[in-house]
């Protein structure tokens, strides 16, 4: 499958990348982009601005009800958190916060789920009702999927196939740039799905009961959130006992060409936290941020951690970072502090965070690591 071309949806037209138009993005942001709205006939239905902090809009695609639901997705997709949509007069006509909690629709007892997102899938699995899963994307991996339907890419499934396969509720995800093709998708084809996203730990928690309601099953949530939250207490004794006075301060790394780590608003600082490390890109803007090596040089992390999104464990190789020309001068490269954790682990916002946060922190201070794994 051929990964689409366009940006999202409406009801009313379809939006693609554009280099020109009336309507400029914000200066300031490195992540902004221009949009042209194609009606369904072809004609061309309006111009956008997109940017993570402020998006501009001409009255054409003002008209359109769907653009603050789609824009929302975009920006939620890059970790902003509201929508704020300006005119061409420079007049704000939509400002408010985004709660992705509230889109969609879906009835609780769901017998017949798709996961659009192998995290989605991984808390079905923990809830014990994987036999619900009827199609799910292409890179799930939760035991039991085994025999599911595969739909596609996470950031680009058979949308129309989910149509025809009718299913009680689609579990889909925007926790990266691309997802919002997905959920606008969905919503326009009137599929019933739910969104899940979390930005923090607590959130994560707060899904599990979500979607033990959703599935009818909110005594087997209560039970995996006191797993859960217990498991958070033990990796907190640990790394307190274990811990020295400054947390690690640690370069993870999402892609290596260009080079690509958490900002400000990833869950990945939060799990980074509770290993008792510091993110050192944190006080950049944005889920998922570019940087340079130059930059790296510059931020000097006690620890570098690999962690390719989509690549597998055994093929994660932190060799290549310690090769990479400007990077052999760091001490965490020269001292061999480069670990690789799988994204498997580390990149799926859901239960499997906890397990990545105990395994940091043992890589981090083995006498953190529970004593089986000691011996």
């Amino acid at each position: 499958m051929t990964k689409p071309r366009h940006v999202f949806e409406t009801r009313r037209a379809v939006a693609y990348p554009a280099e020109d138009g009336p309507v400029e993005p914000p200066a300031n942001d490195p992540r902004g982009l221009r949009v042209v709205l194609q009606g369904r006939d072809g004609r061309v239905r309006g111009h956008l601005g997109l940017g993570v902090f402020e998006q501009r809009a001409c009255d054409d695609a003002l008209a359109d009800p769907d653009v603050p639901f789609a824009v929302a997705c975009w920006v939620w997709a890059r970790g902003g958190r509201r929508v704020r949509l300006v005119d061409r007069h420079g007049r704000c006509v939509v400002d408010r916060p985004i709660d992705v909690r509230t889109m969609g629709a879906g009835d609780a007892g769901a017998r017949r789920i798709v996961s659009l997102a192998p995290s989605n899938a991984d808390l079905i699995a923990e809830l014990g009702h994987i036999d619900r899963l009827i199609a799910v994307e292409d890179s799930t991996d939760a035991p039991g999927t085994e025999a599911c339907e595969r739909l596609g890419p996470d950031l680009g499934p058979d949308l129309d196939r989910i149509v025809s396969l009718a299913p009680d509720l689609v579990l889909a995800s925007l926790t990266v740039p691309g997802m919002e093709r997905v959920v606008t998708g969905l919503h326009v084809r009137g599929v019933p799905y739910r969104v899940l996203a979390p930005r923090t730990l607590g959130h994560v928690l707060d899904d599990v009961v979500r979607v033990g309601g959703w599935l009818g099953d909110p005594e087997c949530a209560r039970a995996l959130v006191e797993r859960l939250a217990a498991q958070r207490r033990r990796i907190e004794e640990r790394v307190r006992a274990a811990v020295p006075a400054r947390p690690a301060r640690v370069y993870l790394e999402w892609w290596p060409r260009p080079m690509y780590s958490p900002g400000r608003d990833c869950i990945s600082n939060e799990v980074l936290a509770l290993a008792g490390a510091e993110n050192v890109f944190a006080d950049r803007a944005g889920s998922s941020v570019e940087i340079s090596a130059e930059d790296l040089r510059a931020a000097d992390p006690d620890v570098c951690i690999v962690s390719w999104c989509g690549v597998p464990a055994a093929k994660l190789d932190p060799a290549r970072l310690r090769r990479r020309p400007g990077l052999e001068a760091l001490a965490a490269v020269r001292e061999g502090r480069v670990h690789a954790v799988d994204e498997a682990m580390l990149g799926r916002p859901g239960p499997r965070l906890f397990d990545a946060a105990e395994h940091i922190a043992g890589l981090l201070r083995p006498e953190s690591r529970p004593r089986a794994q000691r011996m």
